[in-house]
């Protein structure tokens, strides 16, 4: 049994939901800020656990908020729970219960009323024990899957994870991969071709295009969703990538 999630098992179970407000976090106005670069949006929900200062933080999927530190970050759906590399999938299980969408929902519907306190709790103590009972039964799954990955997959998993900062480097991701940059270049070249930084470009511009698909994006705001410090930069491998302009390419889906 790994100790990792052991730990997060027993962090679980220790949590104390007195001492951990629930928060909601969004951009308010639904802008996408251009002062920084480490806001996202994605179609998971997100559970983050923070101790410092104490708070569960809860983000609903299609909303633009900003990267947190936290002690543990869940992401949710109806098919599966993934904690950094542990991916629970629940897809085929039908005896592993998954409510975590529907009590989050609720979670983030609730006025923030003092009348809605204890149903509040009742509510963040559920979703705690929903995350119990599924990395309880499924972590033996979840573990046989990682050792069945190898690095190259892990590596391109966690540029997935973290594409939207716009300082993560190169050494960054090889400092993950604990080999040194020049190995895990060639690593990803035997796997697509690709090397670190061509890699993390691809994904960003994957996830940028999937952004102008979407009519509440222009062009500004798929660059700095997805780590763009350089609107030129982007531009110009989006172009390279595409074939024609992010504005070009916009307009086919608006």
């Amino acid at each position: 049994m790994n100790d990792r999630l052991n730990r997060v098992l027993d962090y679980l179970k220790n949590f104390d939901v007195q001492t951990h407000p629930v928060s909601f976090q969004s951009v308010p106005d639904g802008r996408v800020p251009t002062e920084s670069f480490d806001y996202h949006v994605h179609k998971y929900w997100e559970v983050k656990f923070c101790s410092d200062p104490g708070e569960l933080i809860i983000q609903a999927p299609q909303t633009v908020h900003c990267a947190t530190r936290t002690d543990h970050v869940f992401a949710v759906t109806h098919n599966y729970v993934q904690l950094e590399e542990w991916f629970f999938d629940l897809s085929d299980d039908k005896n592993i219960y998954n409510f975590l969408p529907e009590l989050l929902d609720n979670l983030s519907r609730m006025p923030l009323r003092s009348e809605f306190n204890t149903m509040r709790t009742h509510l963040v103590e559920a979703v705690v024990s929903n995350l119990i009972v599924i990395m309880t039964k499924l972590q033996w799954d979840a573990e046989v899957a990682l050792k069945q990955r190898d690095l190259a997959d892990r590596v391109l998993d966690y540029m997935q994870n973290h594409y939207f900062h716009s300082d993560l480097s190169v050494q960054d991701i090889a400092r993950f991969a604990g080999i040194s940059a020049q190995r895990l270049n060639i690593l990803l070249r035997r796997k697509n071709n690709l090397g670190i930084r061509q890699n993390l470009i691809r994904i960003r511009l994957e996830h940028a295009a999937e952004l102008l698909q979407d009519p509440a994006y222009i062009v500004k705001d798929a660059a700095a969703l997805t780590g763009w410090k350089s609107a030129f930069y982007f531009g110009n491998s989006f172009r390279k990538h595409f074939g024609c302009a992010p504005g070009e390419y916009r307009k086919k889906f608006i």
